[in-house]
């Protein structure tokens, strides 16, 4: 389609993903990669060891999810939750997600489909169309059609796993 136009962000993954060495965590997306030490949820609960079925029973085991990294009881997403999660300790609270920050929200990332940084314009300049408009250029990427790609306001996205964020 003529009124693609890709936006170049270059990303080093190495920069993104901050390492335990430094002490941060982030996880990238929806963290299913996410394999860092964060073990208390948002709300401060403390997260039960996946390897533990009390307080509750689940089926989150590393003889059945052996690449989640399902260790101790660090934040994990076995399941493709939209975040990093855990069970936790207190009996009335069965999961919680997890406080782990993005990686590089404004920075793309591979093809950039979990790209949801701000950025409106091409790199020549012309400011992006919005996603729910349909003029200058009629096109058929619209939430409902795409409810999981972001497609805010005038916003670089990748909605069809095309090279790289456009609009």
């Amino acid at each position: 389609m003529d009124f693609r136009v890709f936006l170049a962000l270059q990303v080093f993954v190495s920069t993104l993903v901050r390492s335990q060495q430094s002490g941060e965590d982030c996880q990238i997306g929806d963290g299913s990669s996410y394999r860092g030490t964060v073990n208390v949820t948002e709300t401060g609960r403390t997260c039960q060891r996946w390897d533990s079925q009390t307080p509750h029973s689940h089926s989150y085991t590393t003889a059945r999810y052996p690449s989640s990294g399902l260790d101790q009881n660090f934040c994990r997403n076995p399941d493709g939750e939209p975040g990093v999660w855990c069970y936790t300790t207190d009996p009335d609270k069965r999961w919680e997600y997890c406080d782990v920050p993005v990686c590089g929200e404004d920075c793309q990332i591979g093809n950039g489909s979990s790209y949801r940084g701000t950025v409106g314009v091409t790199e020549t300049g012309k400011t992006c169309q919005r996603w729910d408009i349909q003029t200058p250029h009629s096109h058929s990427y619209t939430t409902a059609r795409y409810p999981s790609s972001g497609l805010d306001k005038n916003f670089c996205r990748n909605p069809d796993g095309d090279s790289g964020v456009w609009c």
